[in-house]
């Protein structure tokens, strides 16, 4: 079967055929001329689509897809851009309510620390200050033995040499102290 290029603007079916009287004629008598016009576009639309796909020849559809993919790669920059800079605004915008929230709880501890009953507390609690007449107490816990004599070794450790405490890490277990 022989393939023939086929124009959709050659063919004009009767159907799409409306009769138009050229101007300047009143329409009726012998000097009426009458010029064929495509009536809708719709009416052309109407056809399936099986037979528009036959009417098609590989190089109109091998134009089809180069202009396509070349709308495609156009657009895909952008696309990707948009999309990038959208979650780069959801990221800023999270980062803000953080800082907002921050600053929120920063601005209750200034105004919490020009409260002079905050400041007596916390110069009882952190400095153990007691009022005038009041008699301090202090209380030990047997905990407490024990951290010191914890830091009194890693104090002792931090001030031997480099090799020392190699040297003892090697010969001693490390649960045997």
């Amino acid at each position: 079967m022989d393939l023939v290029e086929f124009d959709e603007a050659d063919q004009v079916d009767e159907a799409d055929q409306v009769d138009e009287v050229a101007p300047g004629s009143d329409g009726g008598g012998d000097g009426e001329v009458r010029a064929p016009r495509v009536r809708d576009r719709r009416l052309r639309g109407s056809r399936s689509l099986s037979t528009r796909w036959e009417m098609l020849d590989a190089k109109r559809a091998i134009v089809l897809a180069l202009v396509i993919s070349v709308v495609a790669l156009t657009l895909a920059m952008p696309v990707r851009t948009y999309f990038a800079q959208h979650a780069e605004f959801d990221q800023l915008r999270a980062s803000n309510d953080q800082l907002r929230s921050e600053v929120t709880d920063y601005q209750q501890k200034v105004n919490e620390q020009g409260d002079p009953a905050y400041i007596e507390a916390q110069a009882r609690e952190r400095l153990q200050f007691v009022r005038p007449g009041e008699t301090p107490l202090v209380m030990m816990f047997p905990g407490d033995d024990a951290r010191r004599a914890a830091q009194q070794r890693a104090e002792e450790y931090a001030r031997n040499p480099w090799y020392g405490n190699l040297w003892e890490s090697v010969a001693n277990p490390p649960n045997a102290q």
